[in-house]
């Protein structure tokens, strides 16, 4: 019991603790980016800071993808743990494990989507193999 619970904290919580906080870290570094290329107000228009259109959706899609690894991986490291006290359908079991793939594959896709120079190199790519 206590290796699955020890399972649980190596390979879901440990990792979101590292996500957070790297993704914190490009959230500050994306934020400072932003911050410099805006131009200057002066004394007199200081205007409190709002956060960007920019900057939500990155935090959105952090969130996101943080959520989905979470939701993703926990299920497959819960269910040993729920089965040392209790019965579980073979059926949960399996469709954890499926659930943790399309998670994985989920998560892949939305990184290859959400890079743009990816995306066109891909895209550049599959034209140069159809053309003739």
């Amino acid at each position: 019991m206590w290796l699955n619970v020890y399972t649980l904290a190596a390979i879901v919580v440990i990792p979101s603790i590292m996500c957070f906080v790297t993704n914190m870290l490009i959230y500050h570094h994306v934020r400072s980016s932003s911050r410099r290329v805006q131009p200057e107000t002066s004394a007199e228009n200081v205007v409190q800071k709002k956060i960007s259109q920019r900057d939500i959706f990155l935090i959105r899609h952090m969130v996101l993808m943080f959520c989905i690894f979470a939701g993703g991986w926990a299920p497959v490291y819960i269910i040993p743990i729920i089965e040392y006290y209790a019965p579980v359908n073979s059926i949960a079991s399996s469709i954890s494990t499926i659930w943790c793939e399309l998670a994985a594959l989920f998560d892949m896709f939305d990184l290859f989507l959400y890079n743009h120079e990816l995306r066109k190199y891909l895209k550049d790519l599959c034209l140069r193999c159809f053309r003739f």
